[in-house]
């Protein structure tokens, strides 16, 4: 597979085009087997992108893997956290991260230190309650005012959100997930209800730096920030281009 992959030659081509269709694609490996079946491109596009060889910046666009998957580590309370959730929300898909994943990516130290657990709508209520019982500083879809009034930089705060349906996520394990990195864009952009307290420059501080450190899927996004209904609000952060 190797050796049918032409990974030198490849590698040459998608430094030369930056950023190449599916079709594109066919045409390169056709220049070594003219015979060669679209079935069997779509085995090498796997095969490259699970080598971490190419990644798809957006849907049939591919390009070379030149930076770093998104993959922060887990802390060990949230891990605790998941646990707890999953033996006793066993059919309730969640989310969780800390706000450190955001926080990292700016050029200030932020003191708030939050855990932003999101989970299916209708279970919201119920395990809000349930965390609650377990853990302090635990709240619930905080507004700017709950969150200046009550919501100490001091504490390490369990902010319970609502989980959207068809959110970008990876899964853990089970109904454990954690949000992927356009997921965490597009939520900063809006942060309402706040997840965490930044301006708007701070915003296109994380967002250029994530851009530049990691690999963000464009199409996800966008099909994210619909969802969300607030594609527009894309627009100045350079993350979609201005209708004409």
């Amino acid at each position: 597979m190797s050796s049918a992959l032409k990974l030198s030659e490849l590698v040459s081509f998608l430094k030369q085009n930056q950023l190449v269709s599916t079709q594109q694609l066919l045409e390169f490996y056709r220049t070594f087997e003219p015979d060669i079946k679209a079935t069997t491109l779509r085995w090498r596009i796997y095969h490259l992108k699970q080598a971490n060889v190419i990644y798809t910046p957006k849907r049939g666009m591919y390009a070379l893997q030149g930076k770093k998957a998104f993959q922060p580590e887990q802390t060990e309370k949230m891990q605790n956290l998941a646990q707890t959730i999953q033996a006793k929300y066993p059919y309730v898909n969640f989310s969780i991260y800390p706000t450190e994943w955001l926080a990292d990516l700016t050029e200030h130290v932020y003191q708030s230190r939050n855990i932003i657990l999101e989970v299916d709508a209708d279970a919201l209520n119920s395990v809000f309650h349930f965390v609650k019982e377990q853990y302090p500083n635990v709240y619930i879809s905080p507004d700017k005012g709950i969150y200046d009034l009550y919501i100490s930089p001091r504490e390490e705060n369990i902010i319970v959100n609502r989980l959207y349906v068809d959110a970008p996520l990876n899964r853990v394990e089970g109904n454990y997930h954690l949000p992927k990195l356009e997921k965490l864009l597009v939520d900063l952009i809006i942060n309402d209800p706040l997840i965490l307290p930044v301006s708007e420059s701070d915003v296109k501080t994380v967002i250029t730096n994530a851009r530049e450190k990691y690999n963000v899927n464009h199409s996800t996004l966008l099909r994210y920030a619909r969802k969300r209904r607030i594609e527009q609000k894309l627009i100045p952060f350079g993350l979609m281009e201005r209708e004409i």
